[in-house]
């Protein structure tokens, strides 16, 4: 049959989970996590991000993590970047970490602490910089993009959010895509504090 969407399931252990946990877990033992990760047979697993370790102290080590574990054939490996400097570090490691295909996006965090205790921004400066991403896709000769949502569910600070405010944010980002006259693909969902169950989705 066809029609359907297709579901992709990333592994974020390594970098949503080990972002609420003690700062001076050792590189070791993080990379002999990762490496246990890749044998269970997924396909794509983040090993981190590349992000200020002011904000996100738990990833100053990211590059040791990087250099030191064992890739395994087939597995997509992703990290995370907020800005172009970000970028620019990921690049200097790929491979192994697999070259970013995605594709151009905006993404909201419906919690404000989270984005602003990770990210140093507020879900207002999100939004007021979502026609800036879309133009510079379009610029760049981009002719659709993804819609997505971080925390989207609950949060650990401010509870559980509802549908109709999921609704809400992926249409504001809708609506910045259909301005630009370019196509939306793509949405994504992310749940960096667990609180999904299988059935909101």
């Amino acid at each position: 049959m066809t029609g359907y969407p297709t579901i992709r399931h990333g592994e974020e252990c390594m970098r949503d989970g080990m972002q609420i946990e003690d700062r001076a877990i050792p590189v070791a033992d993080k990379i002999r996590l990762l490496d246990a990760l890749s044998e269970t047979g997924l396909k794509e697993i983040a090993v981190g991000s590349f992000v200020s370790p002011k904000w996100t102290p738990q990833m100053a080590e990211v590059e040791a993590v990087i250099k030191g574990f064992h890739p395994k054939p087939g597995v997509r490996y992703t990290a995370a970047f907020f800005n172009e400097r970000g970028r620019e570090r990921a690049r200097a490691f790929t491979p192994p970490l697999s070259p970013a295909g995605r594709g151009a996006g905006t993404s909201v965090n419906l919690c404000d602490v989270f984005a602003q205790r990770n990210y140093n921004r507020t879900q207002v400066r999100e939004l007021a910089g979502l026609a800036d991403v879309v133009a510079s896709a379009k610029a760049r000769g981009v002719t659709h993009g993804g819609i997505g949502l971080a925390s989207a569910f609950g949060s650990n600070w401010t509870g559980e959010f509802s549908h109709e405010q999921h609704m809400l944010l992926l249409d504001r980002q809708y609506q910045v895509w259909a301005e630009a006259e370019l196509t939306v693909k793509r949405v994504s969902i992310a749940d960096p504090m667990s609180w999904n169950l299988p059935h909101r989705v």
